[in-house]
């Protein structure tokens, strides 16, 4: 039977509970979104975020005293790049990217973003093999296919999200042979995650902390959450981007405490900083 946590240990299983064969895949999570995972024979980092705890200046005031990041990466950053074979970015954000990130990986990675102005922007990093994910030709890394996935970045207007902040994408991760990874990025629930759901993927890395800004909420909350675990019932879910950054009203404890009430707390994996996942 598959065990959601583990209590006193860093390694948590990812077995399927239908005996269904799952990808061969490990996460390491950091912090944040920050991550590592393999899938397809390739090792991927997501939203790299590597400043130390405290140093982000550029945003408004958040829920929190201290800046954030409110804590430390669990590791010399310089062990996250080790073995990476290319970065995925869901939108440029400092809690997604900065220049730390930007000063351990190197400039010759594969680079994938979701638009041609995050492609624009990450190349003022040096970042030479920078390339937009398509919405609707396959990107491929080897035989590996990226897709983006439509997000809605906030529940206002969509004008008022595009001029306040940058929109988010979702991405999808195919292979032939394997089962689908879907990677929800900072979007409430929307047309372009049912979409991206309906593509029945078996791990979800969904991002959350219903954090507000601009007189609106910008990420998901217990009620998209419950969404998803009803869409798509036999999929691990697991659940980042809390207690880290903004005004981010959902905390990881809080979390636990009303997936129990609500039921879904099976469906989900809720890591703790620099947790490693293995399937």
């Amino acid at each position: 039977m598959f065990e959601p946590e583990q209590t006193g240990g860093k390694r948590i299983s990812l077995a399927a509970m239908d005996g269904r064969r799952l990808i061969d895949m490990k996460i390491h999570f950091y912090r944040n979104c920050t991550m590592k995972f393999t899938y397809g024979g390739k090792t991927f980092l997501l939203d790299p975020m590597f400043r130390k705890a405290g140093e982000t200046h550029e945003l408004a005031p958040t829920l929190y005293p201290e800046k954030p990041p409110l804590t430390d990466l669990p590791c010399d950053p310089k062990e996250i790049v080790e073995g990476v074979d290319a970065i995925l970015l869901t939108h440029m954000h400092p809690g997604h990217f900065d220049q730390a990130a930007a000063d351990l990986i190197p400039k010759t990675m594969p680079f994938y973003v979701q638009n041609l102005n995050d492609k624009d922007l990450v190349r003022k990093y040096n970042m030479k093999k920078t390339q937009t994910i398509n919405m609707t030709l396959w990107t491929h890394l080897d035989d590996i296919r990226i897709i983006r996935v439509a997000g809605r970045h906030g529940d206002g207007k969509i004008q008022h999200v595009l001029n306040t902040m940058q929109n988010s994408s979702g991405i999808l991760l195919e292979k032939e042979g394997e089962d689908t990874v879907y990677i929800t990025g900072d979007s409430l629930w929307c047309r372009g995650m049912e979409e991206g759901l309906g593509a029945n993927p078996r791990i979800i890395i969904a991002y959350l902390g219903y954090a507000h800004g601009e007189g609106m909420h910008i990420t998901m909350g217990l009620d998209d959450l419950q969404k998803i675990a009803a869409r798509c019932p036999d999929a691990k879910i697991v659940c980042v981007h809390m207690d880290t950054f903004e005004n981010q009203e959902l905390t990881r404890a809080e979390l636990r405490n009303q997936a129990d009430l609500l039921g879904i707390r099976d469906h989900l994996i809720i890591p703790e900083n620099g947790e490693e996942f293995e399937a």
